[in-house]
């Protein structure tokens, strides 16, 4: 897959899925889809990006991380992605962004967006103008009508609520995946050790989704394959607590060194809100109990998707231009 924080000329038309993909959500896959199916005669593209400067939306937060991203629109077949920072085009009228990006650059012969996409300087464009200018090229043009689980619209912002709340299980259904994590494993206390198990702690940025503090029945992907595991989402308030908030996950079957690696978490279920305990020893015989249920239910965690999550967190086969 190729990938740019630019617009590269291509030298291929292409089939574009157009939006914030802020999530990509199965609204937002069913979009991507049509585009990849375009393919082999034409190339499958995602023109997206990303927010700079004040550019920001309320209530704006990542769902996912970069790499997850890209990680999710190579295995869904997109061969291009075009993610500027949205400051390099903002102040392109509604055509100018047509023509200069869309038809010359990416040479779009068939364009797919959702009801709700605008374009252009104070996004004064929408899918309306957006169909009179495709029909006024010759591009195709394809409205996709927006995907509704119980009656309401799968959205970015019904999944960000859901996860604040701790609703795991929910947010997967609307996402089509677990919420996962795969920030750089960092040196934490080293605790867990103390356990007889691995412990990873992973360092959450600003402007990434923080889910419900607490614990969590998870899974973690390392040497090769997904581990039961035990995350704590939080500040660790028995052991002094931090002002960074950071995910530390226990696995409970892998010995190895995985520091200043990218390691997938994926969150299963919420089992207890974060507490202070009155010594290290209670908090590990709690941990110990909430692994054993995160054992228990890790074949339920396989069956119903984590065999779907196969990952290249190393991103070697993304080319950056």
């Amino acid at each position: 897959m190729e990938y740019s924080r630019t617009i590269p000329q291509q030298d291929h038309p292409t089939a574009v899925a157009l939006g914030l993909f802020d999530g990509l959500h199965r609204g937002h896959r069913a979009v991507i889809g049509q585009a990849v199916s375009c393919a082999p005669a034409l190339r499958p593209a995602v023109f997206t990006f990303t927010f700079d400067g004040e550019a920001t939306k309320p209530d704006f937060a990542n769902i996912l991380t970069h790499t997850r991203k890209l990680d999710i629109l190579r295995r869904l077949g997109v061969e291009v992605v075009c993610e500027p920072p949205f400051s390099s085009f903002r102040e392109l009228s509604p055509r100018e962004f047509f023509e200069e990006i869309l038809v010359k650059r990416l040479r779009a012969a068939a364009i797919f967006c959702g009801e709700d996409y605008r374009f252009g300087k104070n996004a004064a464009g929408d899918a309306a103008l957006l169909r009179r200018f495709c029909a006024e090229a010759g591009v195709r043009f394809h409205l996709v009508a927006p995907l509704l689980d119980g009656g309401e619209p799968v959205s970015s912002t019904r999944i960000r609520r859901l996860l604040r709340d701790g609703e795991m299980a929910e947010a997967a259904r609307l996402l089509g995946e677990p919420y996962i994590i795969d920030y750089p494993v960092s040196h934490g206390r080293q605790l867990g050790r103390k356990m007889g198990y691995p412990t990873i702690n992973q360092l959450y940025p600003a402007g990434d989704l923080l889910p419900r503090s607490g614990v969590y029945a998870a899974a973690a992907f390392a040497g090769g394959s997904w581990h039961p595991a035990v995350t704590n989402v939080g500040v660790k308030p028995t052991l002094g607590g931090t002002d960074a908030p950071s995910a530390e996950t226990t696995l409970l079957d892998f010995d190895g060194d995985l520091y200043g690696q990218r390691v997938p978490v994926a969150f299963f279920t919420f089992l207890r809100p974060e507490q202070r305990f009155d010594s290290v020893e209670l908090l590990f015989e709690q941990v110990a109990r909430d692994a054993k249920q995160s054992a228990r239910l890790f074949p339920e965690m396989e069956q119903s998707f984590l065999k779907k999550c196969l990952t290249t967190p190393d991103g070697s086969d993304i080319i950056e231009r």
